[in-house]
């Protein structure tokens, strides 16, 4: 049976429509909208009322991307932004209103899983998620979890205390993407060292992109490996760019452009504190790690 999942992130909502068989998902559909939410929370917490009609029509859209490629159920959740929101019902009540689904807001350790199911392996595997809003950490070997945590630094969440004007405004958004997530990393170096370092979510799968020099996404990016002093490169060009300009680097969506330096940050904060030379960029995400574990 085809089924269908909707997340609503923190930078992006997504769709994922596919059929499971056995470990498998096959006859994929992925869609995508960059709704922004974090980015839409007010002073105080609230999503703002245009910012949420956008996401809920967004949602709307997506689902009948998915019915129309033959899905007869469709989940929907969210993450990080839906969270923090003091007004996340009136999103879910006005998506109910207008194409009938129901939301799900999950924590930031269900998040960690489903993106641990996503890409799991026999290898011990060390698997980050880096969100609009937060990043997740799962460690696990066998499909079996032996860590899962989530921490409050996603590119969004970066982007809105420290913006990057230049290369010195960077160095200052890593110390504080380090020491936010410097708890976890040093949770996680108790445990035996993970053999694979996979990176999920779109600052991970952009860096791979911009390395590859084209617009990229899904299985065109699975497998991509991305050096350290790669991802540092990265950053040191894109930080010391006016925003149109770097909407033009190639690889790099225009629409990512403002927060992607960001990203970036909490990439190399997260590689130096886990000791780790290069990770391995997955084109899959949380919504793959949903239809396979339901």
């Amino acid at each position: 049976m085809m089924r269908g999942a909707i997340a609503i992130g923190s930078n992006s909502t997504r769709m994922l429509a596919a059929e499971k068989e056995g470990n498998v998902l096959k006859n994929i559909l992925r869609g995508r909208e960059e709704t922004r939410l974090f980015l839409g929370l007010d002073e105080e917490g609230n999503i703002q009322p245009e910012r949420l009609e956008y996401t809920a029509q967004a949602v709307c859209r997506l689902a009948a991307e998915a019915r129309a490629h033959g899905a007869q159920e469709i989940a929907l959740f969210a993450t990080s932004a839906t969270r923090d929101a003091k007004n996340g019902e009136e999103l879910g009540k006005r998506i109910d209103e207008l194409c009938g689904l129901s939301l799900q807001v999950i924590t930031g350790e269900e998040e960690a899983g489903l993106a641990f199911r996503a890409v799991a392996g026999e290898e011990r595997r060390l698997v980050m998620d880096i969100g609009g809003g937060s990043t997740e950490f799962t460690l696990g070997e066998k499909g079996v979890i032996a860590f899962a945590a989530s921490a409050q630094m996603g590119a969004s969440r970066l982007l809105k205390s420290y913006p990057i004007a230049c290369v010195s405004d960077a160095e200052e958004a890593i110390k504080e993407a380090k020491r936010v997530l410097s708890p976890l990393a040093e949770k996680i170096l108790h445990f035996p060292m993970a053999r694979g370092f996979i990176g999920l979510g779109g600052s991970c799968t952009t860096a791979a992109a911009i390395q590859m020099g084209r617009i990229a996404h899904g299985d065109q990016v699975e497998g991509e490996i991305v050096s350290f002093s790669e991802a540092k490169r990265q950053l040191q060009l894109l930080s010391a760019l006016p925003l149109e300009e770097r909407k033009k680097v190639p690889g790099l969506p225009p629409e990512r452009a403002v927060h992607m330096p960001h990203g970036l940050c909490i990439l190399i904060a997260a590689m130096e504190l886990l000791q780790m030379d290069a990770i391995t960029v997955s084109g899959r995400n949380n919504l793959d790690g949903y239809l396979l574990s339901t």
